[in-house]
């Protein structure tokens, strides 16, 4: 379709605009988002961006949106009801599966988010800001998993329909599962959430940290199963003792 046949404002170009603008956000940060260029690669004009999200501040906050929750569903369809070795290992590998396959998108949720403007304030769980609620402003951290800084993250959680914090409800089925020793290492005495969260804590950040340097192309993509399992086998023998 060319410039001289008018594209329909329909959820299909919406889609297309903010795929082009997850690409110039993460490549150059807000200020790398020219909307003249972005309506000219899906072949439509600037009116476009205009009538479907109002602006360039509402489409980048699409963008986070948008990157946010795809994520977190693609993280909470990991089946659960496995024993919690198999379960950590399979997380992992579902957000580096993930992000190695949307590179734009992972870099948009954690490293562009915050320059977004008007999502500075939320980030940092202002009080009133969007998607935030009192609990979330009144300590460091929010449930049992993510800081105030991964607000976007959380707020696609609950717009799943999951719990208040999903990482609080998957560190509660963790320590239930490993206090009654349903893991290979056995239990010893029982395993509170908060210990659940710190190995939770270890692993996505472990996980975390190998897909930035495999996606920078600094580490080699064939060992990341290895990895992953030695890490989680690492953890959960470290959380017995």
């Amino acid at each position: 379709m060319g410039m001289n046949t008018p594209r329909h404002h329909d959820e299909e170009l919406r889609a297309e605009l903010i795929a082009a603008a997850s690409k110039a956000l993460a490549k150059g940060g807000p200020t790398a988002v020219s909307l003249r260029d972005i309506s000219a690669a899906c072949n439509t004009s600037t009116t476009a961006v205009y009538s479907l999200f109002g602006g360039k501040k509402q489409l980048l906050n699409s963008v986070v949106v948008t990157s946010a929750g795809d994520l977190a569903k693609h993280l909470t369809e990991v089946d659960r009801e496995q024993d919690p070795e198999n379960y950590l290992i399979a997380l992992a590998t579902a957000l580096h599966d993930w992000a190695v396959n949307n590179p734009e998108l992972f870099d948009v949720i954690f490293t562009q988010a915050n320059q977004v403007p008007g999502r500075a304030a939320q980030a940092n769980g202002a009080p009133g800001a969007a998607g935030t609620t009192e609990s979330d402003t009144t300590s460091g951290s929010t449930g049992a998993g993510l800081s105030r800084r991964d607000n976007h993250l959380l707020t696609a959680f609950r717009d799943l329909g999951t719990n208040v914090d999903e990482f609080e409800a998957i560190a509660k089925h963790l320590s239930q599962a490993m206090t009654e020793g349903r893991t290979k290492y056995g239990a010893s005495g029982e395993t509170s959430p908060e210990d659940a969260t710190t190995l939770l804590r270890a692993v996505w950040a472990s996980a975390h940290g190998w897909t930035h340097l495999e996606i920078q192309g600094f580490i080699d993509a064939a060992g990341f199963h290895d990895f992953v399992n030695a890490m989680v086998k690492a953890a959960l023998k470290a959380s017995r003792d």
